[in-house]
């Protein structure tokens, strides 16, 4: 490998998948219900990342798993938070196990401390609900790649109690050259599939909520009684022998149910007390026939539950109660009305024959000899009525241990009381959440299999969803609340931006906000601080110790000392005996993904700030480190004196840097490829990315840039006209559905290719750019372009820049003239096309950045 371009960014897998796989195809997996292949996928992704070399960045591994799960359809859906949630809430690991998981993962084991620069965690503190990590609306390769990697940093240090989530507002950025290279090439094609997602306006749902805290599930075979709400489980879940869900058994229920089969229990109890006195009463008669005493039988047995002294006193409501649980439970169609002959061949239904021994017993009473008389063996006659009376002791018994069951609480909770099972999905948004909860103490969440049955997950508990804070929220190149409508009960924790702010927070967050030109310069440098502590760069202690010898030799030049410093430091780490790293492959990959983010938000280095240059000096050399395991510079901007000219004198140097020019001359090849494609697609109206770089701004603004190579500007001005047609009809469509957006404007900017950087070339451009403008025919409309034409006028770029201005529709003149009231002096003209828009001309390469040169002018409401 001659240059960091040769390197090749790929996908990784685990070793020995084809073992799992095999398990996973076969027929003994394949009858699990999906409860049990979901653990048993878990506990292998466990195993996997258990097994793997310490000072691994696993996260490429996990994605590939995930992937290859999804697409031999092991699972019907698995997305890498479903693993997260179980790592947190069944894998049964210890907060610290739990965390070394993560630090494999993210490929950065360190002490949770050392993510003090990028969130507030000191003290051990760790927030309730989950933690959001969003990128900013319209997403560019800038807050893709800062949010990615905040992410990956906050699910290492484990921030919240529960999920933590990567959001990429309305799905993944356009596609451009870089991201097959930095995301499908090394993550997967489905990365932003699986593991983003895509909420434009951020909100918790029921797996942010969801816990196993104090949850027990019970199957329906065992007895209410074996539960103690008082010192017991928090929630009890009902499920049946596959574990599918059936429902609930609150500590509210018990009474209830309790007390409707506690009013047919006092009917049984009174029964059998009766015939026990009254069978005591039949055989002191002192001539007792064999008539008399099966008519006694017999009047017991066609005695109705109704006509039992306790029955007698039901209310109106109880009789209704244990009719039903008569009825609808115990399967006795006639109710109360039955008779205990009729409710005894009902309990044969549920295999309980006690009952239809005791009849048997009475009904073949042998006590009298062959001319009808009582025998009169006490012990026999004793016996004999001791045998009957336990007999239905027994029966009734048989009866009451079958009622205690959950089987038949549960259903005269639903059957009889009307107390259906109260559940969410696991989508569930906060709002149903609320209404379903409605006084109860918890709500169950569920999941489906492929055949649609439900199993749970977990429970919400009431008293979590009406705190003030459910979850808190990272900010990547952006800060404000409106940019992805982060609700008040989220609160931001984390900011890194380089944009202006406009925050609000309930405690101090930690927040980076600079004039830098790219959000990853600041992402990379905070990245630098925590690496620095506890990297080697993979270099082993004998490799550092002979570098070091080496560089002491000759310590002239500043940029030997800084060798030697780093050289020092790793030193340092090496000998320190605390198990902690940085993968060094996780460090190239992060590396790569901050230069391009950055190579692209300051385009090539044309629009940069002094932090940008020095950090992308900084991210060749450590680069080249770590490729060639040799503390090294390939760039030096010492000898640049630090004047007004320090910035484009030192971007020079890195882009004529043999090393930097291998990295962006092949993507901005594809760049230039990609947007001559684009730009033909836009024309015949079909989906292109010409437009994806619109956002919405300041409520009533809608602003948008197409950047163009000097090359491909020719195939632009071709298809122009059909372009603006396109760009206007959307315009028009977004006025539509959101009349506040009033104010219009598209930027068509000319950046420097990258032959022309390398060669050091000044380009001027033969051709204008232009900035494209429309606002519908209303007052407020009006008022918005004259207060950005005026606020415009007064930006440096625009003072002395040679402008003109076309008016293309029916309103020219309207347009003409606020141009002429509220704009400097520039020449204009009007062309009949029927495009009612302004098209303002002016130096090609000037006005290039939509942040820095539009933003602050644009009209506010």
């Amino acid at each position: 490998m001659k240059h960091l371009g040769d390197y090749v960014l790929s996908k990784e897998s685990f070793p020995k998948l084809d073992a799992i796989w095999k398990e996973f195809k076969s027929a003994v997996f394949q009858k699990l219900n999906e409860q049990e292949k979901f653990g048993r996928v878990n506990k292998a992704l466990l195993k996997l990342i258990e097994a793997a070399p310490e000072g691994s960045f696993l996260l490429i591994e996990v994605l590939d798993f995930i992937e290859r799960i999804n697409a031999d359809e092991i699972l019907e859906h698995y997305h890498f938070n479903n693993f997260e949630l179980w790592l947190n809430q069944f894998s049964h690991l210890d907060a610290h196990a739990n965390r070394y998981i993560r630090g494999k993962i993210a490929g950065r084991w360190v002490p949770r401390e050392a993510y003090q620069g990028l969130f507030p965690v000191g003290m051990g503190k760790v927030y309730p609900g989950s933690h959001f990590v969003t990128a900013h609306g319209s997403p560019d390769l800038d807050t893709t790649i800062a949010s990615f990697w905040g992410w990956v940093d906050a699910f290492a240090a484990r921030l919240s109690e529960g999920l933590h989530v990567w959001n990429i507002p309305g799905g993944e950025p356009p596609m451009q050259a870089e991201v097959p290279l930095l995301f499908y090439n090394v993550f997967g094609k489905d990365v932003f599939f699986h593991l983003a997602k895509h909420r434009t306006s951020l909100s918790v749902s029921g797996l942010d909520l969801v816990t196993q805290q104090g949850v027990e599930k019970k199957q329906l075979k065992e007895s209410v009684f074996d539960i103690d709400h008082e010192n017991g489980p928090q929630a009890v879940l009902l499920v049946d022998s596959q574990g599918f869900y059936l429902g609930e058994w609150r500590s509210t229920d018990v009474d209830r149910v309790q007390s409707v089969i506690n009013l047919l229990n006092q009917c049984l109890r009174w029964y059998e007390n009766s015939l026990h006195v009254k069978l005591i009463s039949i055989f002191a008669v002192e001539k007792l026939t064999p008539k008399e005493l099966e008519k006694f039988f017999e009047t017991a047995l066609k005695l109705k539950i109704e006509e039992c002294e306790p029955a007698q006193d039901f209310t109106k409501k109880q009789t209704e109660l244990v009719n039903d649980y008569l009825h609808k439970v115990l399967g006795v169609k006639q109710g109360l009305k039955c008779s205990f002959a009729e409710f005894a061949k009902a309990m044969t239904h549920l295999k309980i024959f006690d009952f239809e021994t005791f009849i048997s017993l009475i009904k073949n009473a042998k006590l009298f000899d062959k001319k009808g008389k009582l025998t009169e063996n006490r012990a026999h006659i004793f016996s004999y009525l001791a045998e009957v009376i336990g007999a239905l002791e027994n029966a009734i018994y048989t009866v009451r241990q079958y009622v205690d069951k959950l089987d038949v609480a549960l259903q005269v909770k639903t059957k009889v009381l009307g107390l259906q099972p109260h559940y969410v999905n696991y989508r569930a948004d906060l709002e149903e959440i609320k209404t379903k909860m409605d006084g109860l103490h918890y709500l169950t969440v569920t999941s489906s299999d492929h055949n649609g049955k439900i199993f749970p997950i977990g429970v919400i508990q009431a008293t979590e969803i009406f705190k003030p804070l459910l979850g808190t929220v990272s900010l990547r190149d952006f800060s404000n609340r409106e940019e992805t409508k982060v609700p008040q009960y989220l609160d931001i924790i984390s900011v890194i931006d380089h944009h202006k702010t406009q925050l609000a927070t309930s405690q101090p967050p930690v927040a980076w906000i600079s004039d830098a030109q790219s959000s990853n310069t600041l992402v990379a440098q905070q990245s630098f601080k925590i690496t620095d502590l506890y990297s080697t760069g993979g270099m082993s202690v004998a490799q550092i110790e002979s570098q070091i010898k080496e560089t002491q030799k000759n310590l002239k030049s500043a940029s030997s000392k800084r060798i030697l410093q780093r050289l020092l430091q790793k030193y340092l780490v090496a000998q320190r005996k605390e198990a902690h790293f940085v993968s060094p492959q996780r460090e190239i990959v992060e590396y790569f993904h901050f230069l391009y983010a950055i190579l692209d938000d300051t385009d090539l280095l044309s629009k940069i700030s002094v932090r940008d240059v020095h950090c992308v000096a900084e991210l060749i050399n450590r680069l080249k480190t770590l490729m060639t395991g040799k503390e090294v510079e390939v760039i030096d901007l010492d000898d640049i004196p630090h004047d007004e000219n320090f910035k484009k004198t030192a971007a020079k140097r890195i882009l004529q840097n043999d090393e930097m020019y291998s990295l962006y001359r092949k993507v901005y090849l594809a760049k230039e490829k990609a947007i001559e494609a684009n730009l033909k697609l836009a024309a015949e109206g079909k989906p292109s990315s010409i437009f994806d770089d619109t956002k919405e701004q300041n409520i009533c603004c809608r602003v948008g840039q197409t950047k163009l190579f000097g090359k491909t500007y020719p195939t632009f001005a071709k298809y122009a006209s059909k372009i603006r047609h396109v760009w206007l009809f959307a315009a028009k469509k977004s006025n539509e559905e959101k009349s506040d957006l009033d104010f219009h404007l598209h930027m068509i900017s000319t950046i420097p290719g990258a032959e022309d950087l390398y060669e050091g070339k000044s380009k001027q451009f033969a051709h204008q750019d232009e900035m494209w403008i429309w606002i519908p025919s209303t007052e407020i409309a009006v008022e918005h372009l004259k207060n950005f034409l005026s606020s415009f006028r007064l930006c440096p770029a625009v003072i002395d820049n040679p402008m003109e201005v076309e008016f293309l529709g029916d309103n020219a003149k309207e347009l003409k003239q606020i141009f002429e009231e509220s704009f400097k002096p520039i020449p204009s003209k009007i062309v009949k096309e029927k495009l009612p828009i302004a098209v303002l001309r002016f130096k090609a390469g000037t006005i290039n950045s939509r942040k820095a040169l539009i933003t602050p002018y644009l009209p506010k409401t």
